[in-house]
């Protein structure tokens, strides 16, 4: 990945260090796409189709490629097929922020102009992390935003139509000149900071599908994926998101138990995670087990609690941190109970593994009838 570098100053003083250092006497250049796609893992030694969303802060690009077999591990080329951007970025998101909770004359103001938009940066930040963030100037505060407000904004601005229409453009384009659906895309790489905005995820999954999209390293990708290219190395596939089954406490309130970590290799044994479950109440006909993506909150990885039973939990603070833990099952029809379940007793035995092809499978015994109810049944498919 490669930018231009002003031929003054520091960045050219840098650029004639790093070319003669010993461990930079080669100098090889890649396709950003490529470079994104190998930071996220993705392996493309044989032909693979990606679209590449990189939302900064000034624009929104986004570029159908497809990777050349053979060719794109060496030389680091991609073909680009389709490509859409606009003028809108951050930026743009922070003088929305201006505009809607500091009055106009004291944002007209030329000297206060800097500080202004950081404060407004700051709040953006909080909000998308599903925190409250407080815009305060000058020892005053001029008002509150939280995660369901800054979407909010963003609709009512029109970014996530925005967003829509260049996504809809990119793959009209990718129609009419390649024949290439959305179903044919194979992997969607999220790059830039302005991705963890609210609304932005789940736009590009409703249009390319929750499996396809990788958004967990918006900043990181292409510095990765170019270092990986440099070096030579591999790519090696693992599991990259935590995954946690809902639950609910006495209380009343959710919570996630962890059942796949991140890092996770696969295939895995039939037995990878084995679970015991037991009747909430006398006469339960039935059990849910919601699995949800717990993977990284506004960029952050979440932190797991271990308990006295050995599992590890994690409990969202707010609204908006729990809009980050989407369950991707929720249609699923629940496991029976029949008879209906009584007592404390555990009923039901619940073996987790991992297939060649990402797919977390479930098998389901009854402890009491003494029979299987899944076998090596797919749940949802693992990123």
């Amino acid at each position: 990945a490669y930018e231009a570098i002003d031929d003054r100053g520091w960045g050219r003083r840098s650029w004639d260090r790093l070319r003669g250092a010993p461990a930079a006497r080669r100098i090889r250049f890649v396709d950003e796409p490529v470079a994104a796609a190998l930071g996220y893992g993705v392996d493309v030694a044989g032909p693979t189709t990606l679209v590449a969303f990189d939302f900064g802060a000034g624009t929104m690009e986004a570029a159908l490629v497809r990777t050349r077999p053979g060719e794109s591990v060496r030389m680091g080329h991609a073909d680009v097929l389709a490509k859409q951007g606009i003028a809108r970025g951050g930026r743009d998101v922070d003088a929305w922020i201006l505009d809607a909770l500091v009055p106009t004359a004291l944002h007209d103001w030329p000297e206060w102009s800097v500080a202004l938009h950081w404060e407004a940066e700051r709040t953006k930040l909080l909000a998308s992390a599903g925190r409250e963030g407080t815009f305060t100037f000058r020892n005053e505060t001029w008002g509150h935003l939280d995660r369901a407000g800054l979407e909010g904004l963003l609709v009512q601005r029109g970014l996530i139509a925005e967003m829509r229409g260049l996504l809809a453009r990119l793959m009209e384009d990718a129609r009419n000149h390649h024949g290439i659906g959305a179903t044919d895309v194979e992997h969607v790489l999220l790059e830039g900071g302005s991705t963890l905005l609210p609304g932005v995820r789940e736009v590009v999954s409703e249009v390319f599908g929750r499996d396809r999209v990788r958004e967990w390293l918006p900043f990181e990708s292409v510095a990765r994926g170019a270092s990986l290219f440099g070096a030579g190395g591999r790519v090696e596939d693992f599991i990259y998101h935590d995954y946690g089954l809902r639950v609910r406490r006495d209380d009343g309130r959710e919570e996630y138990e962890l059942l796949i970590e991140g890092g996770t290799r696969f295939p895995t044994p039939d037995d990878h995670v084995v679970r015991y479950y037991a009747p909430g109440f006398d006469g339960q006909e039935a059990l849910h087990l919601f699995v949800c993506e717990v993977g990284r909150v506004a960029g952050r990885s979440v932190s797991w609690e271990e308990r006295s039973n050995g599992n590890r939990y994690y409990r969202p603070a707010t609204e908006g941190e729990r809009a980050f833990c989407p369950c991707l099952n929720e249609a699923d029809p629940a496991l029976p109970l029949d008879p209906p379940g009584s007592g404390t007793a555990p009923r039901l035995r619940v073996s987790f593994m991992i297939d060649a092809d990402r797919w977390l499978c479930a098998t389901v015994h009854d402890l009491q009838r003494k029979i299987d109810l899944r076998v090596r049944e797919p749940v949802v498919r693992l990123l």
